[in-house]
């Protein structure tokens, strides 16, 4: 490996939070019959690894931060909020929000290494990240947006799998989990299949002791048309 090559591969971004391995089994039990697939927010492309167990589905990613799109070649630069298919164009979303927890911090330097998206990126967030969002309501009022415009290029009839993870604030749980599931059915999702998946997860910081222990694999259905 040239110099130039190592160089480029120590100085690309990381992410914080991508795809527990452990999911990626049950995201394609939840996918088998699908037939095109997408990730609205696909951090560095994890969403591709599906490909080994299902060769012959069409898989599309979109990321918001240019430099995590690079990372995985058939990742498309984008935004969320105005993805760039037709109405009804996937039969299945599977997709993993920010779960509004401290990752969201902003961009501190100091001595200390924050485990955050904006240090992981070394800048801030974009405008329109629901990853720069503490929760709270801008956070839930973009997600509400988010999970519109996903139901929009989804087929009647179509996937919806969703992982999330709520997280302890002040010593207390933020519910993050029961507030998108009522998100969606509200926008007129069925809710199929709801598993939590216990994971590994980060045991540092102040709240460590106290970290949910599971990540949520939820199924819905977008209704079919009458």
């Amino acid at each position: 490996m040239s110099d130039l090559m190592l160089f480029e591969v120590e100085s690309a971004p990381k992410h914080p939070a991508k795809y527990t391995d452990c999911l990626l089994p049950v995201f394609v039990e939840m996918l088998r019959g699908c037939k095109r697939i997408l990730d609205p927010m696909a951090g560095t492309g994890k969403i591709f690894d599906l490909c080994w167990w299902l060769p012959d589905v069409e898989i599309q990613g979109i990321e918001l931060e240019p430099e995590w799109a690079t990372l995985h070649p058939r990742t498309t630069l984008g935004n969320a909020l105005a993805l760039p298919w037709t109405d009804g164009f996937f039969d299945a979303i599977c997709v993993s929000p920010p779960y509004g927890n401290r990752m969201a911090d902003k961009l501190l330097r100091d001595k200390w290494k924050r485990n955050t998206y904006a240090t992981e990126l070394g800048r801030e967030l974009s405008a329109d990240s629901g990853a720069a969002l503490q929760w709270g309501k801008e956070y839930r009022a973009l997600h509400v947006k988010a999970w519109t415009e996903a139901m929009r290029v989804l087929s009647p009839g179509g996937n919806f799998i969703l992982n999330i993870k709520d997280h302890i604030r002040d010593k207390r749980r933020m519910h993050v989990t029961d507030w998108h599931i009522e998100a969606l059915c509200e926008l007129g999702f069925l809710l199929v299949e709801h598993r939590q998946v216990y994971t590994p997860g980060n045991r540092y910081g102040e709240n460590a002791p106290a970290r949910i222990p599971y990540e949520s694999v939820i199924l819905f259905k977008k209704e079919p048309q009458p």
